[in-house]
């Protein structure tokens, strides 16, 4: 990968979120407020700092101290991580399951709200990838490692990033700071990878410019996907669309 194919990528992420922004679909009614602002904003910061701190630890062990790992691998390609256990311990908590209130309703586990709208986001979230997969193509992974896909990242991260992130974000600031500061705090949680990671060795090149590249295409990303939860109250098409974009290169280079 080169600078110049990860800044085009960056831009081209930033302009598909501007598209899912203005054109495709209509906002809802704001989520209605069930807590005062500070305490949403608390929550916010108190869960992305223990995704961050868990996804750090898990990396720097992994690649430095394996046997400090916090973890343990059930199959050659399905590894339990403290972060993965943490990424379905916390909407639990965070949303307040156990009530039969509004906040339960931001975990996102139902039909969206626009069939319509979630079909255009998840094509476009199709043809990014392939187009993603033309300029700098894929890697081959196994069979168990693309169905793990759906567990992790896809579904874990969205649990995190969307249901809980993003809707607290909606609650205490507004639909439009939500999609951009959760976007942005998304991309933020790549950093570890990103930059001292399987991304930094295996991606990046070790290049920063190319890893800084990287975290402008997660943050662009996490647009999307933020603004596809809010626009549809649904996780499933960002699933979706988060395996497309993680996995649909990999799959295309299996077929092909």
């Amino acid at each position: 990968m080169t600078d110049f194919t990860i800044y085009f990528q960056a831009a081209s992420v930033f302009g598909l979120a501007m598209l899912f922004h203005k054109v495709i679909g209509n906002y809802p009614e704001p989520l209605e407020k069930v807590r005062e602002n500070k305490k949403e904003l608390s929550e916010v910061l108190i869960v992305w700092l223990i995704q961050f701190t868990l996804i750090t630890w898990v990396i720097l062990t992994g690649i430095y101290l394996p046997s400090a790992f916090p973890g343990f691998k059930i199959h050659e390609d399905i590894t339990i991580s403290i972060n993965l256990i943490s990424s379905f311990i916390l909407p639990i908590m965070f949303l307040r399951l156990w009530k039969n209130s509004s906040e339960r309703k931001a975990f996102g586990l139902n039909a969206p709200r626009d069939n319509k709208i979630a079909i255009y986001l998840t094509g476009i979230f199709g043809l990014f990838a392939f187009i993603t997969f033309l300029i700098v193509g894929g890697r081959e992974i196994t069979i168990i490692a693309l169905l793990w896909g759906i567990v992790t990242p896809s579904l874990s991260e969205e649990l995190v990033s969307r249901s809980v992130i993003t809707s607290k974000l909606e609650r205490s600031l507004g639909i439009n700071r939500a999609w951009i500061i959760g976007g942005i705090l998304f991309g933020l949680l790549h950093i570890p990878n990103d930059f001292f990671g399987f991304f930094w060795f295996n991606t990046f090149n070790q290049n920063f410019f190319i890893a800084l590249g990287g975290l402008l295409v997660q943050i662009g990303t996490g647009w999307m996907f933020a603004i596809t939860f809010i626009k549809t109250r649904s996780i499933i098409p960002c699933v979706i669309g988060h395996y497309l974009v993680d996995f649909l290169p990999a799959i295309l280079i299996m077929l092909f």
